[in-house]
């Protein structure tokens, strides 16, 4: 790593990184890459970041996805959508509606417990905690309160908003999206040459065969109808 920016190397070699996180941080290709991120250190430091901080962000911004599983087999979104069992929650939806039913009928009676009518007496909230709920708060009815746990319930997770999760074919897009909005989110627009090499990076050391520039423009299209033009 003669040649990595100096500005860099000390997030770049911090220990805790794993072996692919080093590998991806030494792959020769990715040398002007680096480089550019380094020259928008000041850009931070201007926003009142130290050097270390911004050093620490910009690096973390590429390497963190793939402690997050947004590797080429894609194991963060395999195992997302893999754990969400909508049959399950459709029946706790059910339940849900039924205990609301209920309790919509015990409500209906002369002296219905208070634990029926509101969810500050349903929750026992302590004195020092019921004091600051607002009035609006108390009126709830914990039978308003399942109605609105079953909608929830029957929902369907909203992966389009993380960009690691929303392509349906998850592996170099997943980390590729991730890594462009971490660092979008510092101010830092990647070139699409900057994104080919690091999906060529990643695949590479995990002996894949790596996309095309055009694979990686369409999967950022997809990800976003209206893509940015990357400088």
């Amino acid at each position: 790593m003669e040649d990595f920016p100096d500005v860099l190397r000390a997030a770049a070699t911090a220990e805790g990184l794993s072996p692919d996180q080093r590998a991806l941080v030494e792959a020769p290709e990715l040398r002007a890459f680096w480089k550019r991120l380094a020259a928008h250190v000041p850009a931070l430091a201007a926003r009142g970041w130290s050097s270390l901080d911004a050093a620490a962000a910009l690096v973390g911004a590429v390497v963190t996805p793939l402690a997050l599983g947004h590797d080429t087999h894609g194991s963060a979104a395999w195992q997302v959508r893999g754990g969400v069992d909508m049959a399950r929650r459709r029946k706790a939806a059910r339940d849900a509606r039924a205990l609301a039913k209920t309790l919509r009928l015990i409500e209906a009676e002369p002296l219905p417990p208070d634990v029926a009518l509101s969810v500050g007496a349903a929750l026992a909230w302590p004195e020092h905690v019921a004091a600051r709920v607002p009035s609006a708060l108390w009126c709830t009815r914990p039978a308003e309160v399942l109605e609105r746990l079953a909608a929830g319930l029957e929902a369907e997770p909203d992966l389009a908003c993380a960009p690691g999760l929303a392509s349906r074919k998850p592996g170099w897009r997943g980390f590729v999206r991730e890594v462009l909005a971490a660092l979008g989110d510092l101010g830092f627009r990647p070139r699409e040459a900057d994104l080919v090499r690091l999906a060529g990076a990643l695949c590479r050391l995990a002996g894949v065969m790596p996309p095309g520039r055009d694979a990686v423009r369409d999967a950022l299209r997809e990800w976003q109808p209206e893509p940015r033009t990357l400088a």
